[in-house]
């Protein structure tokens, strides 16, 4: 026998264009895409390995929905049965805040996550939206541009928050698309983030706590290593990765994001296979835009991605599942090994 593999497929619902416009918004087309995608996707796994599958979606309900749509809870109230089927299906919904700032002087966004006040105000307009309009607290959050911070996510726990799935282990500092708006703070670097959910530090969010000091558990999305050929090019790179990760974790050095092109040798399930090796209690965090459909090649891209999940090797160890039936699962992994039932 062996343990289960969590695995927390993660859409941010948003809208389609980074540039959202404040007097003639438009749909989320890219969400209604991706939702009907989702449900064939769905489906058919289901279908094949006879198991519930749950996703997760996190939904834009900040400052920037708010005053482009004139409500935060927007996409709820013009999406409704689509969120029902995702709530019918059992998946989990929450929150994904950005912290763009309208500027009256520039006539543009800002993402203003350089002010904890502002940081403070989206977070608040997200779980009073999202409780208008399930009646709910808000549990699970991911933040938006790669960003996060401390005193953000003690302010998430603080309102009610239990899980964060914004990490990407191995990303570099300021990893910013240059497509998207200009921000008025640093993007903190995840070189030597916990590859494995944890407690955050109060002091900075990407050390560990002390044994039962949080509520909030930060659940890192799935990074591993790229296979590098021989020569003075590639030691190069295997002696950035020693120095940027430390040898802890060399291996787990690159998101494993499904918006890129992933070819051999570092093919996604080659990808995959190295990934789940390097961890101690496996499980894997994917995190998908809604917009992928209306990007070019996003969607085939992912495409390719999940059927490489769904074929292989390991994929009877699997379970499609929300952050606390993947934290239940991991927990359940670790009692049987200390037992000495059920182990890798």
């Amino acid at each position: 026998m062996t343990s289960k593999i969590p695995v927390l497929i993660c859409i941010d619902v948003e809208p389609d264009a980074f540039f959202v416009s404040r007097q003639d918004p438009e749909p989320w087309k890219g969400y209604e895409l991706t939702h009907a995608y989702i449900r064939e996707w769905r489906s058919a796994l289901q279908q094949l390995t006879g198991d519930a599958v749950h996703v997760n979606w996190f939904i834009r309900m900040d400052p920037q929905v708010a005053l482009a749509h004139g409500r935060a809870s927007w996409a709820v109230e013009h999406y409704p049965k689509l969120f029902q089927e995702a709530i019918e299906a059992g998946d989990e919904l929450g929150a994904h805040v950005h912290t763009y700032r309208w500027c009256e002087n520039s006539g543009d966004w800002l993402d203003d996550h350089g002010h904890d006040d502002w940081v403070a105000e989206c977070l608040d307009t997200a779980v009073e939206g999202y409780r208008a309009s399930f009646g709910t607290p808000c549990r699970s959050l991911r933040f938006g541009n790669y960003w996060s911070g401390t005193e953000a996510i003690n302010r998430a726990e603080a309102l009610g928050f239990r899980f964060d799935l914004t990490i990407e282990p191995g990303l570099p500092p300021n990893a910013l698309d240059s497509r998207k708006p200009p921000h008025s703070g640093d993007l903190p670097d995840y070189y030597r983030v916990p590859r494995e959910p944890y407690a955050p530090s109060r002091s900075d969010f990407r050390r560990r706590a002390r044994a039962g000091e949080r509520d909030i558990t930060l659940l890192p999305l799935t990074s591993s290593h790229l296979r590098y050929g021989w020569g003075p090019r590639s030691l190069g790179q295997r002696f950035r990765r020693l120095r940027h990760n430390g040898l802890q974790h060399r291996r787990q050095d690159t998101p494993l994001s499904m918006w890129r092109d992933w070819r051999p040798p570092n093919d996604f399930s080659r990808m995959l296979d190295r990934a789940i090796t390097q961890q101690r209690r496996p499980y894997l965090a994917f995190a998908i835009h809604s917009n992928a459909p209306v990007e070019p090649d996003s969607l085939p891209r992912i495409e390719r991605c999940l059927q490489a999940l769904t074929s292989h090797p390991e994929r009877s160890r699997f379970v499609f599942c929300t952050p606390a039936e993947a934290m239940a699962t991991l927990q359940g992994n670790a009692s049987g090994n200390a037992s000495g039932g059920p182990s890798r």
